[in-house]
């Protein structure tokens, strides 16, 4: 028997990373143009952003179904394992919602459900940790009990080109204070309680990208990073470069923002994610 972790594509998750770490990562839903695609199985992000900025209407996104999680549980349950499911906030999304469903739905077996209050590679930080930790651990309980350790270490700081997709997509929090005065300049967010909160404002990329790697810094030495991009490969590589000192460049997490978070970042948009050490 061991123990597995699972988690929703809103991890933003690389999935050379999942197979290697046997995550199982269960995907959202995008809609465009009325059609249904998978994050991260149907639509590949450079065909997501193109339709983002081309399309006719903005695409909506729908938590997976308590039978996408059901039958990710089972196959698990069946070859012995058990689970800490580790989801989205569930202020920004139901996910959390439909795993509780789909553990209810097969008896309340060993199974932790967690809320993490965060989204993308903040998410994915603790999913990593606790998939290590998972090799080594003598209970799924063990596992919960640091997760629920790693969530109040880790953050994240994100700016993003305009704030209409926040808006837009009804995921804007806190943030909406920034709606109307952010003419050429660039919002600095961030997630408190689980949702968008507001900063501070940045004249332009340069200024923001350098204020994230202060910010960063404030928080103190640092276990785990991590960088996504939405549109701008160049603009995540510049800032790990600028993180070297914190932690070695190959122990950097890069990633891309998915259809799912993509959905509300849109294009140009840039996120640092870490866990402070204890």
């Amino acid at each position: 028997m061991a123990i597995r972790i699972v988690t929703d594509s809103t991890a933003d998750l690389p999935a050379g990373l999942a197979q290697e770490l046997n995550i199982s990562v269960v995907p959202s839903n995008v809609v465009i143009d009325d059609v249904n695609y998978r994050d991260g199985v149907d639509l590949t992000p450079e065909e997501f952003y193109r339709r983002l900025t081309t399309g006719p209407r903005l695409p909506t996104t729908s938590q997976p179904s308590v039978g996408a999680f059901q039958a990710v549980y089972q196959g698990l349950l069946e070859q012995g394992h058990n689970i800490v499911s580790l989801h989205v906030s569930g202020k920004l999304s139901g996910t959390v919602n439909s795993a509780t469903q789909a553990k209810a739905a097969l008896g309340d077996p060993d199974i932790a459900v967690i809320d993490s209050n965060l989204a993308s590679i903040a998410l994915a930080l603790v999913v990593v940790k606790a998939a290590q930790a998972a090799r080594q651990a003598d209970s799924y309980q063990e596992v919960a009990e640091q997760v629920q350790r790693d969530l109040g270490q880790t953050g994240v700081f994100f700016f993003v080109d305009t704030l209409e997709y926040l808006q837009k997509g009804g995921r804007i929090g806190k943030a909406q204070a920034f709606v109307g005065s952010l003419l050429h300049v660039k919002p600095i967010l961030t997630l408190q309680e689980g949702e968008v909160h507001p900063l501070e404002r940045q004249r332009n990329r340069e200024r923001a990208i350098r204020r994230i790697v202060e910010l960063t810094r404030e928080r103190g030495p640092v276990q785990q990073l991590a960088v996504a991009y939405s549109t701008e490969p160049d603009w995540a590589a510049d800032l790990s470069g600028r993180l070297s000192d914190l932690l070695p460049a190959e122990q950097i997490i890069t990633s891309r923002f998915g259809p799912a978070i993509g959905t509300y970042v849109g294009p140009g948009a840039l996120g640092l994610a870490y866990t402070a050490a204890g």
